[in-house]
């Protein structure tokens, strides 16, 4: 509830952005004596025009940050913007024809900036470390069969647009709800619900909901390498290692994860696909997915 109500006030903050901005644009001496401070511009209002800009720019980044979701940024934009109106309330008072009643709006900016900032990037931090998930190996292609794999998938957790080359996708719901596009077709999947992804065969998914989603994955011809790629993924969440939409924060993980999972990349990421099997097979020879194996893919089997 805190978190809602610290977005919302960060998102009418950002409309009042706008419009102190606006205001600044269409009736600068209005908003001058709005801001606190008055001086003869001899109609030359170039300050005011550059400060209205400004502010409009700010106000639109964050309802955009809000808007988009984007929680972290936000609470990084207001608790470093708290220098702002902190400037702004030094430069009001500092005039000897203003007092406390001008600062009380540079005031209350800052209470605002200072608090929704610092709840939002405390609460960001906390759902790193809650964003942890398992993946179970239930039947390994070791013994020459198919894959099957467990796996919890954690609010947010996504994947972009990608397909297999290697083998078939067969995604069952045993608990939760998943978004799952493919073939740009998107489809939500409940309880029970079952899709398979064909090789080549373009596909996402993202949990879009406030609860973990459990499934069963059966992969076809078996892959040994898409077995470990999921539970070192799995791994490097619970470690802090990967991001709240379960992408690896370290590029040569992440380039790994790609590799071992057989995923190739479409539209333009595409032309990134070289330079991410490079980083992949550098880390192989650097021991890198040898210590990722030997930290996590031991005991998993059922």
């Amino acid at each position: 509830m805190t978190k809602k109500i610290s977005i919302a006030i960060a998102f009418l903050t950002g409309l009042g952005m706008i419009f102190i901005g606006v205001r600044f644009l269409v009736a600068p001496e209005t908003a001058e004596a709005g801001y606190g401070i008055h001086f003869n511009e001899q109609g030359d209002y170039s300050f005011h025009y550059i400060k209205g800009i400004r502010d409009v720019f700010t106000g639109l980044l964050m309802c955009s940050l809000v808007l988009s979701r984007q929680i972290k940024a936000l609470g990084l934009t207001l608790f470093i913007g708290t220098i702002i109106p902190i400037a702004d309330m030094l430069i009001v008072l500092s005039k000897d024809y203003t007092g406390i009643s001008q600062a009380i709006p540079h005031i209350s900016a800052i209470i605002i900036c200072f608090f929704c900032g610092l709840i939002l990037l405390v609460y960001t931090e906390k759902q790193k470390v809650n964003n942890m998930g398992f993946a179970k190996i239930i039947q390994s292609a070791d013994a020459l069969q198919d894959s099957i794999i467990e796996y919890c998938i954690s609010p947010n957790e996504k994947t972009p647009w990608h397909y297999h080359t290697l083998f078939s996708e067969s995604f069952e719901i045993l608990k939760g709800s998943l978004e799952v596009g493919q073939n740009r077709k998107v489809y939500q999947l409940q309880k029970g619900d079952r899709v398979t992804i064909q090789p080549s065969e373009q596909h996402y998914f993202h949990n879009i909901s406030n609860d973990e989603c459990l499934i069963r994955v059966a992969i076809n011809p078996g892959n040994q390498n898409f077995e470990n790629a999921l539970v070192i993924l799995k791994g490097l969440a619970k470690d802090g290692l990967a991001t709240a939409s379960g992408v690896p924060k370290k590029l040569s993980d992440l380039a790994l994860f790609i590799y071992l999972n057989n995923s190739r990349m479409i539209g333009v990421q595409k032309m990134a696909e070289p330079f991410f099997t490079y980083l992949a097979k550098r880390a192989i020879r650097n021991g890198r997915l040898k210590e990722l194996e030997g930290k996590y893919c031991g005991g998993i089997k059922e």
